[in-house]
């Protein structure tokens, strides 16, 4: 396929939809017109690229965007539009579904994928250049919606998953690197003119353009591992553009992840989420994770929780592994989730008491973690004399608090039964590591 006639065959039709934007858009439009608000539409619309792409092109034409080498707000482009053509057309939108022989589930889900991606980079951007004390954010927090959107219906074309990264597919079957393409699609679909300054490859380099380039190249690569060099020199650069620290830089990404899991168009948007989550090790590729209903935040955290406890006995090896989660009412600690304890066993009844003085009162005053080797383990129990122990026997573990704020919700035990598998310290602090960065979900 030569690129100018499919950059040509994009622009000739309209474009569906994510299912669950097309609920939001039609609950929207049901309403009288004099209680349909541009800035609700205009919210529906950046949740989803492809809507997005079918309201920009619908003004890219305007004479007054031609005259304004500004890129438009979406407000402003709807403003342009007048709300009843604003309506009309959104009240015309379909549900991108799958179709038999034609297109699939997982080329969906995977689109999907990349869509929630481009919301990662966009609000991202949008806090980085925060940071960077810019006020203007809205144009770049457009261009980062709109840049995976040429790779996306390229899948959309193939019906089909490259068996390399998808940009650089993208780039290589037409012999176009991905800005000049960019560049391409913006003109040929009819996109407002000004965009293609942050998004394509001949205009000049900015501050701004480089933190989008870095902001869409982080969120694109979330799954590719958070603790891999690759994904982190990026957030290096950024920060030091920035003049913040990394820490300042990456609490930016897990926000910008956080934004888009809990208002998800679809399951994949909550990919980049857990996939920050995970311990260090080898993964399955995203388009693998199990596609999750719309959640709840603290059905997302009670997922999140599942999950950490999985990567601690898949790939920590622990033996066992409690949650002990804080009951205000009984001013005690009771088993919440478990891997490796006995049918049997007390625990899992057993509600330990935070009585002054006793072990668990000390752990839980202050956020704070503690590894016992097997000896040390014994004489807790012999001082302390609390069932726990009695119950959980006198093995070498790890213990650490979670809390929220300055709240206690809970504490994370782990040990390795009756293996006689040590505790390294490369393993205890990666406990540490996954506990703490489970905190900053709360």
């Amino acid at each position: 396929m030569e690129l100018a006639n499919w950059l040509q065959s994009i622009a000739d039709r309209r474009w569906p939809i994510l299912p669950g934007t097309l609920d939001e858009v039609q609950l929207a439009c049901a309403r009288h017109a004099e209680l349909i608000n541009l800035s609700d539409l205009s919210n529906i619309c950046l949740s989803d690229p492809l809507l997005l792409f079918d309201v920009l092109r619908a003004v890219g034409s305007s004479s007054v965007l031609r005259e304004n080498e500004a890129a438009p707000t979406v407000e402003q482009a709807m403003m342009l539009m007048g709300l009843e053509r604003v309506t009309r057309r959104l009240s015309q939108a379909t549900a991108l579904r799958a179709q038999e022989g034609k297109l699939d589930d997982e080329v969906i889900e995977v689109v999907a994928d990349w869509l929630g991606r481009s919301r990662v980079a966009a609000y991202l951007i949008k806090d980085w250049l925060s940071l960077s004390g810019e006020h203007k954010v809205e144009d770049c927090f457009v261009a980062a919606l709109l840049y995976n959107l040429p790779a996306c219906f390229f899948l959309l074309y193939r019906n089909q998953l490259p068996d390399q990264p998808l940009l650089q597919a993208v780039s290589g079957y037409f012999g176009v690197d991905y800005p000049k393409l960019l560049e391409r699609f913006v003109e040929a679909t009819g996109l407002p003119p000004g965009l293609v300054a942050l998004l394509g490859s001949g205009s000049a380099p900015s501050s701004r353009k480089q933190l989008l380039k870095l902001a869409v190249a982080t969120a694109n690569a979330i799954e590719s591992g958070w603790w891999r060099s690759p994904w982190t020199t990026g957030i290096e650069v950024a920060a030091r553009q920035m003049r913040v620290s990394y820490d300042d830089a990456y609490r930016c990404v897990l926000s910008a992840a956080e934004n888009v899991a809990r208002k998800p168009r679809a399951p994949a948007y909550t990919y980049p989420i857990r996939e920050l989550l995970m311990l260090p090790g080898d993964y399955p590729p995203r388009a693998h994770l199990t596609a999750t209903a719309v959640l709840s935040d603290a059905a997302q955290l009670e997922q999140l929780m599942r999950e950490s406890i999985r990567h601690l006995a898949n790939d920590l090896r622990f033996a066992r592994i409690l949650f002990l989660r804080y009951e205000p009412s009984e001013h005690a600690l009771r088993l919440r989730y478990q891997v490796g304890l006995a049918e049997t066993s007390p625990l899992r009844q057993l509600a330990v008491g935070l009585e002054p003085g006793s072990f668990f009162a000390l752990l839980t005053s202050k956020p704070q973690s503690f590894h016992a080797p097997a000896h040390v383990s014994a004489q807790l129990g012999a001082k302390y004399q609390d069932p726990f122990f009695e119950h959980i026997g006198d093995g070498e573990f790890a213990v650490m608090t979670l809390y929220a704020g300055h709240t206690l919700s809970g504490v994370f035990y782990v040990d390795n039964g009756n293996s006689g598998r040590a505790i390294d310290p490369d393993t205890y602090l990666r406990f540490k590591d996954l506990v703490t960065r489970f905190t900053r979900h709360l």
